[in-house]
């Protein structure tokens, strides 16, 4: 029984087909993605680099979970493979899986998924 589950579990996690999920091809030409990001995500303009969003303009990769500090506020993200959440002091937001959800706190910032695999988002922060 255990073998069974075993071998359904692994035929079920890879397939050996190439194929991949709806709305997650590579453009034509695209380069592949950048070693130690899982998955076909864009790179992120500054990287892992959290504090580059100190100014509340930024766009960075998140795996798992970050505490960002974004013109002032204190944002802790974490992202699963079906959402990415967004808590601060008062507030608390969960955006679905995908692309091109946004979440907006206080002082104009904003916070929009540019892109999200699994454990692994690109984020895009702005102020207005």
């Amino acid at each position: 029984m255990a073998a069974v589950v075993l071998a359904l579990a692994a035929g079920g996690c890879g397939s050996g087909s190439g194929e991949r999920a709806p709305g997650r091809e590579p453009a034509e030409g695209a380069a592949s993605p950048a070693p130690g990001i899982a998955g076909p995500l864009p790179e992120a303009a500054d990287g892992g680099d959290t504090g580059a969003c100190a100014d509340g303009a930024c766009e960075v990769l998140v795996t798992s979970t970050a505490d960002i500090t974004a013109n002032g506020m204190d944002v802790h993200v974490t992202v699963r493979d079906d959402y990415v959440a967004f808590r601060t002091a008062g507030t608390l937001m969960q955006l679905g899986g995908g692309a091109g959800g946004r979440a907006r706190f206080g002082d104009g910032l904003t916070a929009t998924v540019v892109a999200h695999d699994e454990d692994d988002a690109v984020l895009r922060f702005t102020t207005s």
